[in-house]
């Protein structure tokens, strides 16, 4: 194939994508800064870079890809380095006819097609993908399998003798490998990084809004170290390995502060690692963003507008009760205000508040730090979880005493928490007069506004996902594109928002909670009273465009 030194502003110009203008401001610009020319135009706004690579790509005749939906192929990606890549803004991402196929953000770069062609000794297929994306795939695929450059091959059952690798130890490959895992998820908005050895391997998925991706298979001989690697991080004592360990991770990551969460349980393939990455933007989200209805909203309000009595959070682990309970406080935080947490661990620190740890190897447990605030004069308290009958009966107490107590608790629905807390040994008296409400909650992924699909609705779409045809009364929903597109990386989502089921305590509900009503007793009463369930609010939010019905299937049915 014969390549021609074309301009890149030629290009854009001939196919009209920019003005002479514009291209004259870009390249005075480019005399006095430097910089690629397609860049400058990006940062100018004179053009979008997705239209760059489409437009080389159609005025050179060469294919188009997108990298979000491409499957890369990680032996390609691994025949360059990372800093050839870089510096050309390359990546190998597959093979065809036994050629190297070459994604380029600057088709017209010959030297950088030469270079590939020279260090791979293998013909280059150059395709056209953006910058953005290509600059991401290098960071997730050729850094990574760098990392795994120098792992020597260790005896599988001597994991005893796993080095101790030192925090400042940057150019072993083990830490490289590690700190590639940790910065991939933080690109990829990952919530979890699930280390999962095997007798084959050991096996790296991340959570990304809610659902596990598996990203790579580490080979056995890394398995020792990277367990032991992580361990070093998070304090933990690399020696035990028969006993579960937690330990807690900070790093600043692409100039982001980033904390981490780990959790060590022992498995016959050696310790299952889960890093739980902690976002700091969660505890800047005011009640508004966590995607409660208007109806919701003001009854939440109206909860938190009260002096005194109790408001719990449920829902099962990782359906956000943290995210409500930090937008809660945000909200009640005033000058005027008394706020006290107790927590495990201390999530994110809050101006304003003061916020306590739980030690229970010292003794310092929910309960006995809750009978501490109790006497330093708060006027709200936050405990992070009741999850003993202890903690539950101090709690209620406490908000029959003149403070407004916010706390989480782990029931499927609203309803349960009262049962929940009978089980707690909670007498149902001062329960019923303490309590003022219950927000129950799951999280679900928002469908990607630049590729969902509006399709009409029919009996077959409801029933054939657990719902009845009266249930959502819109003749049109949306639904994810298979596929995706470049925004969301092919997935068909872009981020997470909550679904919601209040219930307020009134008279009647009371009224059963005091005979020992079953839960279903006090869920119809809750439902006469015009509670709305996770189910319908979820329906509400397909009717809206927001999620898709097979999101609100997976996560409330």
């Amino acid at each position: 194939m014969q390549y021609t030194r074309d301009r890149l502003g030629e290009l854009l110009l001939r196919a009209g994508v920019i003005t002479e203008d514009q291209l004259l401001d870009a390249l005075a610009q480019q005399q006095i800064s430097g910089g690629k020319l397609g860049q400058i135009l990006v940062q100018n706004l004179a053009v979008d870079e997705d239209v760059i690579a489409r437009t080389l790509a159609e005025q050179k005749g060469l294919e188009f890809i997108s990298l979000a939906m491409f499957p890369i192929d990680r032996e390609a990606a691994s025949m360059i380095p990372a800093r050839v890549a870089e510096r050309s803004l390359v990546i190998p991402v597959g093979f065809r006819d036994g050629s190297l196929v070459l994604a380029m953000a600057d088709p017209l770069d010959v030297e950088a097609i030469d270079d590939v062609h020279l260090r791979t000794n293998k013909t280059v297929v150059p395709v056209v993908a953006t910058a953005t994306q290509i600059q991401y795939a290098i960071e997730k695929f050729i850094t990574s399998a760098d990392a795994f450059e120098g792992i020597v091959p260790a005896d599988e059952a001597d994991e005893a003798e796993a080095p101790a690798v030192a925090v400042g130890d940057e150019d072993v490959p083990i830490v490289r490998l590690v700190n590639q895992l940790i910065r991939e998820a933080v690109l990829d908005q990952a919530s979890d990084i699930h280390i999962e050895p095997g007798a084959h391997g050991v096996r790296v998925r991340f959570r990304v809004d809610g659902v596990l991706h598996e990203v790579m298979t580490a080979p056995s001989s890394a398995r020792a170290g990277l367990i032991s690697r992580v361990k070093v991080m998070a304090e933990m004592d690399i020696a035990e390995r028969r006993r579960p360990q937690d330990g807690r991770i900070g790093l600043v990551v692409n100039e982001r502060p980033v904390d981490m969460r780990v959790a060590a349980l022992p498995t016959p393939f050696g310790e299952n690692i889960v890093i739980r990455l902690l976002n700091h933007e969660a505890s800047q989200q005011t009640l508004g963003d966590l995607g409660m209805s208007a109806e919701h909203l003001e009854m939440v309000e109206k909860f938190l507008s009260r002096s005194y009595g109790e408001i719990l959070i449920s829902g099962p682990t990782g359906s956000g009760k943290s995210t409500s309970l930090y937008a809660a406080l945000m909200h009640l935080n005033s000058p005027t205000r008394k706020i006290i947490t107790i927590e495990d661990p201390i999530e994110y620190q809050i101006a304003g508040i003061t916020q306590m740890a739980v030690h229970a190897s010292i003794g310092l447990t929910f309960a006995s730090l809750l009978r501490t605030v109790l006497r330093s004069d708060p006027d709200v308290v936050m405990v992070g979880e009741i999850r003993d009958v202890e903690t539950a009966q101090i709690a209620t107490r406490a908000a029959l005493t003149g403070h407004l107590v916010l706390s989480s608790i782990h029931t499927n629905d609203a309803p349960s928490a009262l049962t929940r807390l009978t089980d707690m040994e909670v007498a149902p008296f001062v329960a019923s007069s303490a309590l003022i409400g219950v927000v129950a909650q799951r999280l679900v992924r928002k469908l990607c506004s630049s590729c969902k699909e509006l399709k009409r609705l029919n009996r077959v779409m409801l029933t054939d996902r657990g719902f009845a045809f009266d249930e959502l009364r819109v003749k049109s929903v949306y639904e994810k594109r298979d596929g995706g597109c470049d925004k969301c990386h092919g997935t068909g989502f872009r981020g997470r928002t909550g679904v919601f089921e209040i219930m307020p305590m009134d008279s009647e509900l009371e009224r059963l909670f005091l005979a020992s009503a079953p839960s279903e007793a006090i869920r119809s009463a809750a439902l006469a009273a015009g509670m709305k369930t996770l189910r319908a609010d979820g329906l509400d939010k397909v009717a809206a465009g927001v999620t898709s019905l097979d999101e609100v299937a997976r996560v409330v049915l």
